[in-house]
């Protein structure tokens, strides 16, 4: 995990956008990417679906929409100020799955990594 996370803070000098690495936990990491938090969660696709939805209406964003079949999908919600929040899910395989958070149009880092906390805590993984 460590090597993993000092490989993509190797990459950092090399690239043009903005990329950092967070997390250093066993399944805790995270990468922020050019607006997105992105994640690969130890869970199926549609228990990650599910947990998405629980934790949008947890932090009491609008639903707006889901759309899921097992291989991929995205569930959308909507904050108060009407900012969107989009989770793109893709699965990796059967047992976990990449979750990509946006806010917004550029994104929003702080709000996208509350999104990804309380999915992990709807799923029952540890915090990052």
């Amino acid at each position: 995990m460590m090597r993993r996370v000092f490989a993509l803070l190797l990459l950092v000098p090399l690239t043009g956008c903005a990329v950092a690495a967070v997390g250093a936990a066993a399944g805790a990491t995270y990468v922020w990417i050019n607006g997105e938090v992105k994640a690969t969660l130890p869970a199926a696709l549609p228990k990650v679906e599910k947990a998405s939805k629980r934790a949008l209406k947890n932090l009491e964003l609008t639903a707006i929409g889901s759309t899921a079949d097992k291989l991929e999908g995205t569930v959308t919600g909507m904050m108060a100020d009407g900012t969107r929040v989009r989770i793109k899910l893709k699965a990796v395989d059967f047992h976990s799955t990449e979750v990509r958070i946006r806010v917004g149009t550029v994104g929003d880092r702080t709000v996208s990594e509350q999104v990804l906390r309380h999915i992990r805590r709807e799923l029952g993984i540890s915090p990052a």
